[in-house]
């Protein structure tokens, strides 16, 4: 199959409109209704089978009569709650006597629907010493690894299916899994590869909606709704928010090609993004309880939260390390540094810490290297290539240069990955920070040949027909970049324009002076004015004897401003979060922009209550900001009142500390520094 045929087919499976099936799984029964509650409008094939009345009587009754009217005002509130999408548990009686249903009520276009599920007789009481268990080991566990694999093993044991795994996404949706549990005689898949249209985009998109995909019986036969389209607006019924969704043939024919009879997927999101699965399959039916269902579901987001605890402590060891070689910059302020020198003193730091093997620094007419990197002729030739394609302030990244106009330039020093931010200065096509990163050969297992067959008549994907391992080898591409890197190399940048205009201020003009005091942005000073005014405050309350605070914010989960509503609403929310802050503070206070989303405030002659009763109530005005729709914005607070003889750098740390204990004591809070 040729790139065209296949880019083709996988374009026709991603419009493949899997939440419209109208159909449901076996295990369940649905009813729709009109958005008032006054009118049934679609029942399922199976009502009476599940619920006791017949599709014809069901059809013609009102929703009232149907499901009772507790239960229908259960239903108004629970539409209306912000837990809107939870689940309700109910009773009705059947046969003369009285069952347990799980009701799942939620809006579709103009209707309202509701899906039943049978209870069993008794409520599974233990789970709530299971899940209070989990809460209680979670903090136990330091590592990605370690977490994952306890995960799996404890939903095996709860849930009885026969191997359950965690199914990593990368950056092109592609599949990878990472910690697995199997049953005795189960295929392992452990380190295998899965290609992207495995799980499709839409289907990708469904698990942000509906976070738990259960499929009992992958064999069994789907269930109609009845009528089939809606009688009033002749539209299919959407069942994205549903849990008895039917199941899609090819996705049917997938499961059967794996030997899975049964299978469940819950959603792992790390901030607010989709990351991966919980895959569980069983080679045999395998119903699950709804309550045991919902508990699996509780304890897959628990973990994520841990998994964003553990993933945040890595990120804070490399971008401590970027720091360090920052504050040795911070050191230099004053002196006028020529980038040769700047390269020679911290530029084998900088490759041990972005993991790279080459380096150039390009400041106007100097170039200054590291390492393995291209020649100058072709050193020029990348920036001009970079100035073309890439505008604004933010860093560019590949880890695959063969893909991109930049082949030819890196191959001589096997070169396979680039990271390129421009210094902002005065003229920044001429000034440039680049990293390069050798080619990492990989071997890659893949669960059978990631090469689906095109259906030659159709033109559609379908199935692979084995899940053998297919290793291919991966050639040209480096260790990818990730987001922590960009960001500390952004700020790395943002440190080496200050030092180097600061040396072109001190021979030239007075011009770029604001640019060594002031963030661009927000139009408060920047790190260096900051800690000049520190040092000064510090002085002053050492020789009158007075106090003096830092309180050190960060804005909560910054990131999800930008990958949801793209940078300039980040920038936006740093401007408002700004503007709020100054707004509060007296004359004799400052704040700065520390670096990306962190602020500092100096309180001057102010002891700890003062600071702290400040620090509240900035952290309740940056709570209060409304900006567009982009959702709630808060911050971290660590606040820290200068000792005795204590230096800035000292001060600082502390009221580092506290803003990490605040950010992992659940955000949006103040903590004060210990002693």
């Amino acid at each position: 199959m040729d790139e065209r045929e296949l880019q083709s087919a996988l374009e026709a499976c991603e419009r493949e409109p899997v939440h419209i099936p109208g159909a449901i799984q076996p295990h369940g029964a649905l009813i729709a209704m009109d958005e008032n509650l006054q009118r049934v409008r679609q029942v399922s094939a199976n009502l009476e089978s599940i619920v006791g009345v017949a599709v014809e009587d069901a059809l013609a009754m009102t929703p009232e009569r149907l499901l009772t009217r507790r239960w229908l005002d259960q239903i108004r509130t629970q539409l209306d709650s912000p837990n809107r999408y939870g689940a309700l548990m109910v009773s009705l009686r059947i046969g003369g006597r009285a069952r347990r249903f799980r009701l799942l009520p939620y809006r579709s276009g103009s209707r309202v629907v509701a899906e039943l599920e049978p209870m069993s007789g008794h409520p599974e009481r233990w789970l709530f010493g299971a899940l209070a268990d989990w809460q209680t080991e979670l903090s136990g566990y330091k590592t990605r690894d370690g977490l994952l694999g306890a995960l799996v093993a404890l939903v095996r044991d709860l849930a009885g299916y026969d191997r359950v795994m965690v199914y990593q996404f990368d950056e092109d949706w592609n599949g990878s899994v990472v910690a697995e549990s199997l049953s005795e005689g189960a295929n392992s898949y452990l380190g295998h590869h899965f290609p992207a249209s495995d799980i499709p985009a839409q289907v990708r998109r469904l698990y942000s909606i509906k976070r738990v995909r259960d499929i009992p019986d992958a064999s069994a036969e789907a269930v109609p709704l009845v009528p089939a389209i809606d009688p009033v607006d002749d539209s299919p019924l959407d069942l994205s928010r549903g849990i008895l969704r039917a199941v899609a043939p090819i996705h049917a024919t997938y499961l059967a090609n794996m030997g899975v009879a049964a299978s469940m997927s819950i959603a792992l999101h790390l901030d607010r993004r989709l990351w991966g699965l919980l895959a569980c399959h069983a080679v045999s039916p395998n119903v699950l309880p709804p309550a045991l269902r919902d508990g699996l579901r509780a304890m897959v987001q628990t973990a994520c939260f841990q998994l964003e605890l553990i993933q945040a402590r890595e990120e804070a060891v490399l971008i401590q390390r970027a720091n360090d070689s920052r504050d040795m910059l911070v050191d230099q302020r004053g002196e006028f540094s020529e980038p040769e020198d700047i390269v020679a003193r911290h530029g084998p730091a900088w490759l041990e810490v972005f993991r790279a093997g080459g380096a150039v620094l390009l400041a106007g007419d100097r170039v200054a290297t590291v390492g393995k990197v291209p020649d100058a002729e072709s050193i020029e030739a990348i920036v001009d290539w970079l100035g073309k394609h890439h505008s604004g302030e933010l860093a560019w990244s590949s880890n695959e240069l063969g893909r991109t106009g930049l082949a030819a330039l890196c191959q001589p020093v096997r070169a396979a990955g680039m990271l390129a931010v421009p210094l902002p200065i005065r003229n920044p096509r001429h000034a440039w920070l680049l990293f390069f990163r050798p080619e990492k050969a990989e071997t890659r297992v893949w669960a059978g040949n990631p090469e689906k067959a095109v259906d030659r008549e159709s033109g559609r994907l379908s199935p692979r027909q084995s899940f053998e391992s297919w290793k291919e080898t991966v050639r040209g591409q480096s260790a990818p970049w990730r987001p922590v890197e960009l960001r500390a190399v952004t700020d790395l940048a943002s440190d080496l324009a200050v030092l180097i205009a600061a040396g072109e201020i001190s021979r030239l003009n007075q011009r770029l002076e604001r640019l060594a005091t002031s963030d661009h942005l927000t139009g408060l000073w920047n790190r260096y004015r900051m800690e000049e005014a520190i040092d000064h405050e510090i002085s002053m309350a050492e020789r009158y004897g007075r106090h003096c605070a830092v309180i050190m914010f960060d804005i909560d989960h910054f990131k999800r401003f930008n990958d949801t509503w793209g940078h300039d609403a980040g920038d936006e929310v740093l401007v408002a979060v700004a503007r709020s802050v100054s707004a509060q503070l007296r004359d004799t206070d400052h704040v700065g922009r520390w670096g990306g989303e962190e602020f500092i405030v100096l309180a001057a002659n102010t002891a700890l209550e003062g600071a702290t009763c400040l620090a509240e109530r900035l952290r309740v005005a940056i709570e209060a900001l409304l900006i567009h729709d982009y959702g709630p914005v808060t911050a971290s607070f660590g606040v820290a009142v200068h000792g005795e003889n204590e230096q800035r750098r000292d001060l600082l740390k502390r009221a580092d500390l506290a803003l990490y204990d605040a950010k992992e004591g659940g955000r949006n809070r103040v903590e004060i520094a210990g002693d």
